[in-house]
């Protein structure tokens, strides 16, 4: 009887390791979908399920069932155009890393807002809108524009949404603006967001490359945004340094 008890646990000792050991189809699965995600994230302007495809080595039909659920979880988002970029969750987790980016990036703000009395922010692009991941407003002034993190504005005008677009690749398609600004470097804008409001961006990105966002100055003065304008390009500047070295 206490051979039998002690063979009848054996085997179920057995079977509860084996029920933990992942199997190979499940395994090979998360495998892909991490190659698709690394994929995505190393081009942050957006890859169409082809270039995935391609990059990787995986079969179309597998890549879109992968960027498929990748989409439902928001890890990847897809833009109108058919590409996908990383996602919102995506951005959560790489915020959980030691320095993160907006850790960064803040000090750097408050400094370019105090010395031009003007607000900073850096916007991060996401589908047809660019979102606010990090603010900054005078310690002292009386009167400024402020964004709160978390806001949005279309990615059809303004100074930020083409800065943006000037740090991915030329396309045939893209506006006088934004080819203007990838020339020179930055974008500007006068009322079109809010009356009243003057903006220079600079894009972080070059052709695409890291990520996809641009440093902004706000401000209700227009003097003050051309003045700020070298210091922005600076900060730009420092967060592309941060996440190229950060790869």
């Amino acid at each position: 009887m206490s051979g039998s008890a002690q063979s009848a646990t054996g085997a179920g000792d057995a079977g509860v390791v084996a029920a933990k050991r992942p199997s190979q189809p499940a395994a090979q699965t998360l495998v892909r979908g991490l190659t698709v995600l690394r994929a995505v994230a190393q081009r942050p302007q957006g890859l169409t399920a082809t270039e995935i495809a391609t990059q990787t080595g995986l079969h179309r039909t597998v890549v879109h069932r992968l960027v498929n659920t990748l989409t439902a979880e928001g890890f990847v988002a897809r833009d109108n155009a058919g590409h996908y970029r990383p996602g919102p969750e995506l951005h959560s987790l790489a915020n959980m890393s030691q320095p993160t980016l907006v850790e960064f990036v803040q000090p750097h703000l408050q400094r370019l807002a105090d010395q031009h009395g003007g607000t900073a922010v850096v916007f991060v692009a996401e589908q047809d809108s660019v979102v606010a991941v990090a603010t900054a407003v005078p310690s002292q002034a009386d009167y400024h524009l402020a964004y709160r993190k978390g806001s949005r504005q279309p990615l059809d005008r303004g100074a930020a949404p083409c800065a943006i677009q000037a740090g991915r690749p030329a396309t045939p398609e893209d506006p006088d603006a934004v080819r203007e600004a990838r020339r020179r470097g930055w974008a500007v804008s006068h009322g079109e967001v809010e009356p009243g409001a003057h903006a220079v961006a600079a894009t972080v990105a070059h052709d695409g490359d890291v990520l996809d966002a641009c440093v902004t100055f706000v401000s209700h003065r227009r003097d003050r945004v051309e003045e700020a304008t070298r210091e922005v390009l600076a900060v730009a500047q420092a967060i592309r340094a941060f996440c190229l070295g950060a790869r």
